[in-house]
């Protein structure tokens, strides 16, 4: 089995994707039929920048998922030492992952408590819960933002002749976009993510398929309203699309 490489470890792979991300808020209009639904000027290509740092940003959802994989794949490795895997049956642990950078005008950072246990049925290890907890911010010259996070992600497919171990997946985020332009509306917006059966190859610790709702919902500093629903579907090879109101927008996990 693979050691993990986690996508929050890649700084500079993440910088350069959320700086395409936030390109996309201040590079592109639109006059889609939700835009025109909303009463408050912030856009879809807005709102899928939100959801793509929550998913592929700092601390985000992907990093959580290869947070979880680590751990796991930690205690998997007690097998090879003599111990079992229902060693730990019932047993809580806790830690912190976090992180900072600064490169090229763009900042971030991210302080994560996460907490998990495995639940066993007659001594057979059955399901790893994980719950995340923490806070993120993001800076470029254009935008910052500011959130809190929380999660609680359910992961099976401990059997030995499971390839893939599974995910269900809730996640919720609240946080503050300050824009930086007079031409870009600043907003509050909460997040939420819904996931079920989303697979992580034990051979390449990689999303592999899978797929997730996802709502944002907030107000602009003017008091007016937005929400956007969409969905997730990730491709495999680090890939993932969201699409709201059948407009698509790429999400490089790397």
């Amino acid at each position: 089995m693979r050691r993990p490489c986690l996508s929050f470890a890649r700084s500079k792979s993440t910088l350069l994707l959320l700086l395409v991300a936030a390109g996309i808020s201040f590079g592109v209009s639109s006059c889609s039929k939700d835009d025109n639904e909303n009463k408050s000027s912030v856009s879809q290509e807005q709102a899928a920048t939100v959801i793509t740092q929550s998913v592929a940003g700092p601390g985000g959802i992907s990093a959580q998922i290869g947070q979880s994989v680590q751990a796991v794949v930690a205690l998997e490795a007690r097998k090879a030492e003599g111990g079992k895997l229902s060693d730990f049956c019932g047993q809580t642990k806790e830690n912190n992952f976090k992180a900072s950078n600064e490169a090229n005008g763009i900042s971030f950072s991210f302080d994560i408590h996460w907490s998990s246990s495995l639940a066993c049925a007659q001594e057979v290890p059955t399901e790893f819960s994980f719950t995340f907890n923490g806070k993120t911010s993001f800076a470029t010259d254009k935008f910052a933002s500011a959130d809190t996070s929380s999660a609680l992600y359910k992961l099976s497919g401990l059997d030995a002749n499971s390839a893939n171990w599974i995910f269900n997946q809730a996640y919720d985020r609240v946080g503050e976009f300050e824009s930086k332009s007079a031409d870009v509306p600043s907003f509050n917006s909460t997040i939420h993510y819904l996931a079920s059966d989303i697979k992580v190859s034990k051979e390449t610790l990689q999303i592999v398929s899978g797929t997730a709702s996802v709502e944002i919902s907030g107000t602009d500093l003017k008091g007016n309203t937005f929400k956007y629903q969409g969905t997730i579907t990730f491709q495999g090879n680090r890939k993932a699309v969201l699409v709201i109101s059948g407009k698509n927008f790429q999400i490089d996990l790397q």
